[in-house]
């Protein structure tokens, strides 16, 4: 059990397992289940955030009727060239405004951690994944990564917009985000945590 991402990093440098592997095995043992069952879930989770991406529909509104079709909006602002960020965050930026919309028509999404902060993580390593032709394995790897940040905040301060403001959320996720993102870029525990 680990209560901080100081901890994460100490543990790592006392077994010499991966920061991933760590946090896998905490879940393994919180959940009772084997480490191929717990990467058997994670992978679902990572299929789910895929799905929600792949099957994103450009028609549906929310029954507000407030929300809908910006994904669209920002893909073709994205091809036509008219964002002033570059083209990975404008994929990064089109793939969360798709899932957030899903899930605000109620399509199948994965929390991670809320469902108003659901578009972040999934962005991240879906356009990462397909920029960097990245093996799945190991973007269910940074996803254990993500969710031990995940689990350390929502531990010691909150992950709940309704306590903790929209900083709570998006703040969560964009450090989990950052967090999966410096592992796949240099599997250092010291990068993870800093990103985070």
């Amino acid at each position: 059990m680990y209560r901080s991402l100081e901890e994460l990093c100490r543990m790592e440098r006392e077994t010499g397992k991966p920061f991933w592997k760590i946090v896998q095995e905490d879940d393994c043992v919180e959940q009772g289940i084997s480490a191929e069952e717990s990467f058997a879930q994670m992978r679902g989770m990572y299929q789910a955030m895929q799905y929600a991406d792949a099957h994103y529909d450009e028609t549906l509104k929310s029954a507000s009727g407030l929300v809908g079709t910006e994904g669209t909006r920002m893909k073709r602002a994205r091809e036509a060239g008219t964002l002033l960020c570059g083209d990975f965050i404008g994929k990064v930026m089109e793939k969360a405004l798709k899932t957030s919309e899903s899930n605000a028509c109620m399509k199948r999404i994965v929390a991670a951690p809320t469902a108003g902060s659901c578009g972040v993580v999934p962005a991240i390593l879906i356009t990462y994944e397909r920029m960097t032709n990245t093996s799945e394995n190991d973007m269910v790897k940074a996803l254990f990564v993500a969710a031990g940040i995940g689990d350390v905040i929502a531990r010691r301060a909150s992950i709940s917009g309704a306590r903790g403001g929209c900083q709570a959320e998006i703040g969560a996720s964009s450090a989990m985000a950052a967090g999966a993102l410096a592992w796949l870029k240099s599997g250092s525990s010291h990068l993870i945590t800093q990103a985070a």
